[in-house]
């Protein structure tokens, strides 16, 4: 790789165009992970320091990601979850031609609080199922998602619920529920050490957290949902809709 010293641009600029130039033509494809910083030196014959600041204009740019223990990843193709669907994650999953992977990591039956009551029209103390799960896609974790159901509506829930099951598969077939609408709060916080972890990404990365209150049929609310991604892996969309007269 040549780099030329004699101009104004410094060498951190030249290798970071360099590096995106490669990610650019495909040398590094999206979730493919990059050369170390000291093989970059080695490649570029430079110090550690000019390499850092290359890679961190490109972090800072969103065509890399730091994935902590793991190293840097050429940024993933942005996804793209359509705000009005009902969906669920699987049905998401296989809209993006992929196998749906989740990981349960709590299931409790906990008293519902205030909050969680008042969302699910429950009194507030009855039982719910409280299900805290990480979606993956392409083995790293899109959506971390905690998700509470009443036990009163949906009776021994938590013994149904199974890894990579669709959860609503299991309300339409063994509850006869279906989801057909939901409502959405949506804001952007910083990652916690916690939720960086989860999501294996930096510490104060912008994440989407997203409240979702799912409606039956009857307008009857079935689950409440806080799930969060980061900012830059999803595109939130909204279709156009027709104008009804």
């Amino acid at each position: 790789m040549n780099l030329n010293p004699s101009t104004p641009q410094p060498l951190y600029m030249q290798i970071r165009q360099m590096l995106k130039n490669d990610i650019q033509h495909g040398r590094y494809k999206p979730d493919e992970q990059i050369p170390t910083e000291a093989e970059l030196c080695d490649i570029y014959n430079v110090s550690r320091i000019t390499i850092r600041k290359a890679i961190e204009e490109l972090v800072r740019e969103g065509a890399l990601t730091r994935i902590p223990r793991r190293g840097t990843f050429v940024a993933s193709n942005k996804f793209h979850n359509e705000l009005l669907s009902v969906s669920g994650f699987s049905e998401f999953s296989h809209q993006l031609g992929m196998i749906p992977n989740s990981r349960i990591l709590r299931s409790d039956v906990i008293e519902a609080s205030e909050e969680v009551a008042g969302h699910l029209n429950i009194e507030a103390g009855s039982p719910v199922l409280e299900l805290e799960r990480l979606m993956y896609v392409n083995d790293r974790p899109l959506f971390y998602d905690i998700a509470h159901y009443s036990l009163t509506r949906f009776p021994d829930l938590e013994k149904r619920i199974a890894m990579n099951e669709s959860t609503y598969k299991i309300l339409a077939e063994d509850y006869a529920t279906e989801i057909v609408s939901n409502d959405k709060v949506i804001d952007v916080i910083g990652a916690t050490k916690e939720y960086a972890k989860l999501l294996e990404c930096d510490i104060g990365a912008n994440l989407f957290r997203i409240l979702k209150v799912a409606f039956d049929e009857s307008d009857e609310p079935v689950h409440l949902s806080t799930f969060m991604c980061e900012t830059n892996r999803v595109n939130l969309t909204v279709h156009r809709a027709k104008q009804v007269y």
